[in-house]
């Protein structure tokens, strides 16, 4: 095997190269996977301002302005109205882990769902 792998031009510094990057990148993925934060919250933002902070945890209907309105139920948000021409947003369906968004660019508005609104989460390159 050892020849087989001088012809491909693979030396054993290559493959020790790419042992260790495997295993980095498996440290990482379990890092990432275990700290993430636990959603507890949705926060709506309108124009970039923060209008509306509403915990995940209790079911409700919340009108944004005029034009949009959200739910909050089992734990998921999705945006149930909007009178904007394309409906992404609607279309966009319940997210329900911490980070994903909901955007309606016509109204400006965010739907985000976060962690912990004590702690922020670190983010991984800043620290």
């Amino acid at each position: 095997m050892n020849n087989a792998l001088r012809r491909l031009g693979i030396k054993r510094g290559d493959i020790l190269v790419l042992a260790a990057l495997l295993i980095v990148s498996a440290a990482l993925g379990i890092f990432l996977a275990t700290n993430r934060t636990e959603p507890q919250y949705v926060s709506v933002k309108a124009d970039g301002k923060e209008i509306a902070r509403l915990p995940l945890s209790k079911d409700c209907v919340y009108r944004i302005n005029d034009g949009n309105t959200i739910e909050i139920r089992d734990g998921s948000v999705r945006m149930s109205e909007a009178d904007c021409p394309d409906k992404i947003c609607v279309k966009t369906g319940r997210i329900s882990r911490s980070g994903q968004s909901i955007v309606c660019a016509p109204h400006r508005v965010t739907v985000t769902i976060t962690g912990n609104s004590e702690k922020k989460p670190y983010d991984v390159i800043t620290n």
